[in-house]
């Protein structure tokens, strides 16, 4: 049985302006690595790759506690560790490990690091104890870059539905996959997110410690990048996956509602889509 509450949200028609840091100088040990965004966002410090090879290259990620993690440094040696990640779909972990880069294609990966304090006294992205074919940058220079949301009032969404399949297997684990459907009028070319979420009767968001599947807040999250092509763009089918083991709950009936919004980049609530109650059996 689906019980389905709507939310309703007042969004304010204001221009929101945020302030960005982008790379002037990075002296890098690769051709087919480049850094495109440094920012700090809630409690991270975070950096935007762009991989765009040549050559077939298989690269890999390595995770925060494996032999050579990327680090941050900033200008007195102090070093700031890898928290998480977003854009590497290795066959890992987290996302993490070995994937095939293809030539000509770009590829794109946002690094989450413990939170550098000022973040223009950073100076190196380095993967640790890396001796060979190395993704790393030193002299890191920054400067001011201005981004603007589009204007609220020029933004709009025709939410029609979301949809569930569960007791459904990717990746030999067994879970849930939440579909939308929605169009977006005014956010061409605008990175945007699906955000997913999950909650239990009363609406207290349930949290977890795994890297790949929580927020900055610490609350179960699947996000769904989309970057619309048009000024009106149709989106029939966008959806995530959600394994059960990740709920991490006792073994019973348990009441939960999944919420579904759609973001902008820095966080900031496009639409809020609805939120739907289903139950989940981990008896």
């Amino acid at each position: 049985m689906k019980k389905i509450i709507l939310l309703c949200l007042i969004i304010l028609s204001v221009q929101i302006k945020a302030q960005e840091k982008t790379v002037v100088v990075g002296n890098s040990t690769t051709t087919y690595v480049t850094i495109t965004e440094v920012q700090n966002t809630g409690n991270w410090t975070e950096i935007s790759l762009e991989f765009k090879p040549t050559n077939d290259i298989n690269g890999t990620l390595h995770p925060p506690t494996s032999r050579s993690p990327f680090v941050l440094s900033d200008q007195k040696g102090n070093r700031y560790a890898l928290k998480n990640q977003m854009g590497w779909e290795g066959p890992d972990a987290g996302g993490y490990g070995t994937v095939k880069l293809v030539p000509n294609q770009k590829k794109y990966l946002k690094l989450f690091f413990n939170k550098l304090e000022k973040i223009d006294d950073i100076y190196s992205l380095t993967e640790l104890g890396c001796e060979k074919g190395c993704w790393n940058f030193y002299d890191i220079s920054l400067k001011d870059k201005i981004i603007e949301t589009p204007k609220k009032e020029n933004v709009s969404t025709k939410f029609t539905r979301t949809w569930v399949d569960y007791n459904v297997t990717e990746d030999e684990k067994k879970g849930m996959r939440i579909h939308a459907e929605f169009t977006v009028f005014n956010l061409k070319d605008t990175e945007c997110y699906m955000l997913v979420r999950f909650a239990d009767k009363n609406e207290k968001f349930l949290t977890t410690t795994k890297i790949a599947y929580k927020n900055v807040s610490g609350q179960i999250s699947l996000y769904k990048k989309l970057t619309p092509k048009f000024d009106k763009t149709y989106y029939a089918d966008v959806n995530v996956f959600m394994p059960y083991t990740e709920f991490n709950l006792s073994k019973e009936y348990h009441d939960l509602k999944y919420d579904v919004d759609l973001i902008y980049k820095d966080g900031g609530i496009i639409k809020h889509f609805e939120m739907v109650s289903f139950y989940y059996d981990n008896k």
